[in-house]
């Protein structure tokens, strides 16, 4: 036996050696015709050539038993087309009914597919996982994210209020500083203004200098109390504004660290939900209970379709239909006469080309079984090694 599939594969390496596959149809050229002239003396030769041949028929066979079963499905449902035609008028009007309610069904079905599959099953399972957190979550996230609103706006204002506070203090640090110096300088004045009344008096001899000594201190003293007061409010301002100021960075202080706790909780929010937003979720989640209700009304339409294909179906037995079943996925035929004329015609269409392939396989086995016949009868003293070889063909 293993030399016997040895020969075969030896034939079918030598046969395809020369053979490409160059895109070319070679089904409708006539076969040519055999020359002997002795090449088939060697025994090898003669036995693969033999091979090929049972070769050519047994992929024929089955082929044909394939196209076979199919040609005979098609003419059973022309046949059916037949028997439905010949239905009475009642019972007809009830076998368009049933059909007509599996078409709307169908075609509910169909809008129904349309309006789901907008989000991924990826994030279907992870709104399904927190399918009773959502709702409360799309609450907080969005008070969350008006909280943040407004503590954003808090900050601005106090940072505002900070600057404010800023440059207040510079102004009354400067005016403390200026205080000083003027005062200083004012002292100085007199300082140098006495010691030369004194010079005029004691040296010079002028007389009479009461009136500029209390001039010069007349001045002094007013200059400064001026000063003095200005020191003191300035001074005073600056204490109540560096308090206010430390008062004001508690505050933000206390406001910065409220806003990084609900950055800090919205965050953790979007990541659990996969979101950017608490509207991206909320849409989200509209979305999937739609798609929940969808697949629920397709469960029912489901439910409803295989009612309606088991009453038609058993309705078709009952009128002798051979193949109930397909018409199910035919409905609109049954509804729609222009319909059934164009199922008919592209069976027929069918028919016609399987019959087609029928025939050509069944040339093409009885073209194979004329080659052996042939060679038996041209090689009359190999016709029993011939018998022999198509025996152990088809025992294999």
């Amino acid at each position: 036996m293993g030399l016997f599939k040895n020969i075969k594969k030896k034939w079918e390496n030598w046969y395809y050696r020369d053979f490409e596959d160059d895109g070319e149809d070679w089904e409708e050229e006539a076969p040519e015709e055999e020359v002997y002239d002795g090449y088939y003396d060697d025994e090898d030769t003669r036995t693969v050539y033999v091979l090929e041949c049972l070769g050519q028929m047994e992929e024929a066979s089955k082929k044909m038993d394939t196209y076979q079963s199919e040609y005979d499905a098609v003419t059973g449902l022309l046949m059916d087309m037949e028997e439905i035609d010949e239905l009475s008028p009642e019972v007809h009007a009830e076998v368009s009914d049933l059909a007509s309610r599996i078409e709307k069904l169908e075609k509910e079905r169909r809008i129904v597919f349309r309006q789901s599959g907008r989000l991924a099953e990826s994030r279907i399972a992870l709104l399904e996982r927190y399918e009773n957190d959502i709702p409360k979550a799309i609450d907080t996230m969005y008070e969350a994210e008006d909280y943040r609103k407004l503590i954003k706006r808090d900050l601005r204002k106090l940072d505002a209020e900070r600057n404010s506070y800023r440059y207040q203090i510079r102004e009354a640090r400067a005016t403390v500083a200026n205080s000083r110096g003027i005062a200083l300088i004012c002292a100085c004045s007199m300082f140098f203004s006495i010691l030369l009344l004194l010079f005029l008096q004691f040296g010079c001899g002028w007389e009479n200098m009461t009136a500029g000594y209390l001039i010069i201190c007349a001045a002094g003293a007013i200059a400064l109390t001026v000063l003095f007061v200005r020191y003191q409010d300035a001074n005073r301002s600056l204490r109540m504004l560096e308090k206010l100021r430390n008062k004001l960075i508690g505050l933000h202080n206390t406001v910065k660290i409220r806003y990084v706790n609900n950055t800090n909780l919205l965050q953790y929010m979007y990541m659990k939900y996969d979101v950017d937003a608490a509207a991206d979720l909320e849409e989200d989640w509209d979305i999937y209970i739609e798609e929940l209700n969808a697949r629920e009304r397709d469960e029912n339409l489901k439910s409803d379709l295989e009612y309606y294909y088991n009453k038609l179906t058993d309705k078709l037995k009952a009128c002798n239909i051979k193949d109930p079943e397909i018409w199910t996925r035919q409905s609109r035929a049954l509804v729609d006469p222009r319909e059934m004329v164009e199922v008919r015609h592209a069976l027929i269409a069918r028919r016609q080309k399987l019959r087609e392939r029928l025939e050509y396989n069944r040339e093409v086995a009885e073209g194979a079984q004329g080659k052996i016949k042939s060679l038996a009868k041209e090689y009359p003293q190999y016709s029993q090694e011939i018998a022999d070889i198509v025996n152990r063909y088809e025992g294999v």
